[in-house]
């Protein structure tokens, strides 16, 4: 007897589906919830069984740091990655969303991004230089003063000095009562350029008391000159590096954030354009449908 196959055209048809899913990139077969069925058959899959399906490139992971905004620079390179494999296909009319221009600001925005961290780094370095240089300071002064004592100098040149030895300190010069109820502003003076301020002074009541001869190179009013104008150039060295940094920010930003021609827009710009080329529910797009660009927060 023989067995009769019936909807032959139907299963072939379903068949031919299935092959072709099989060809889908996994991405896209896991977005869209997609299972293929486990095949029972011994049969090999060859050229003349499975339609072939034109091979899609999968974008390369960077290496770049994949948080805030390095995030855009990563889904940027991916983005040309997939657009590269289009081809000719990918021919948009606007040449500020071609591929050379894309991968142009792909460079420009990696070199804002690491001269802005660079820039940073160098802010930190110069922060923790004058921190070297003025972190002993209130404990020298103290050890100055002692010396000041111990030399025999007159009582009007110790107070004189002891009042700048507060102030380097933080302290108050005039104690407040505990008991009083009375609101009190704030003695201390203790900023950066007031502490250079306060040893100057310092240096300057020393140098008028012959009796201050301390042995100890480091209590000597060279080295305490020296200490002085290395606390101003370590704070000036600061507030460059700050500058610096804080504008090198401006100029990141503004190329990451500028409308229409801006990073992230040019970019948007590009995924609209895949849209428009090969159609919102091409394989094309959905590889890079889900690739963000965010601006970048002041």
């Amino acid at each position: 007897m023989k067995t009769q196959v019936k909807n032959s055209s139907k299963t072939q048809t379903a068949n031919e589906l299935i092959n072709q899913a099989a060809q889908m990139p996994k991405q896209l077969l896991e977005k869209h919830k997609i299972q293929l069925p486990q095949t029972t058959s011994t049969q090999p899959v060859t050229s003349k069984n499975v339609t072939k399906q034109p091979q899609l490139k999968q974008a390369r992971t960077s290496g770049y740091y994949e948080t805030g905004m390095a995030l855009n620079i990563t889904h940027g390179i991916q983005v040309v990655d997939y657009l590269i494999t289009y081809d000719t296909n990918y021919n948009p009319s606007n040449p500020a969303i071609a591929v050379a221009s894309l991968e142009a600001m792909n460079t420009k925005g990696q070199d804002l991004l690491d001269n802005a961290r660079a820039k940073m780094q160098e802010k930190k370095n110069t922060t923790q230089a004058r921190q070297d240089v003025y972190g002993n300071l209130k404990t020298l002064a103290t050890r100055i003063l002692n010396e000041l004592k111990a030399s025999g100098a007159p009582l009007a040149t110790i107070d004189k000095a002891k009042h700048y030895v507060l102030k380097i300190r933080g302290q108050r010069i005039i104690k407040i009562n505990p008991n009083s109820t009375t609101k009190h502003i704030s003695a201390s003076q203790t900023s950066f350029t007031e502490q250079i301020q306060h040893l100057t002074d310092l240096i300057n009541v020393l140098s008028t008391c012959t009796q201050y001869q301390p042995n100890i190179p480091e209590l000597q009013l060279t080295a305490l000159t020296n200490k002085r104008d290395a606390m101003k150039a370590t704070n000036n060295a600061v507030s460059t590096a700050q500058a610096v940094w804080s504008t090198s920010r401006i100029e990141r930003n503004k190329f990451f954030n500028e409308p229409v021609t801006g990073y992230v827009d040019t970019f948007l710009a590009a995924k609209r354009a895949v849209k428009a080329i090969f159609g919102a529910s091409s394989p094309q797009y959905h590889q890079i449908s889900s690739l963000s660009f965010m601006r970048i927060r002041f």
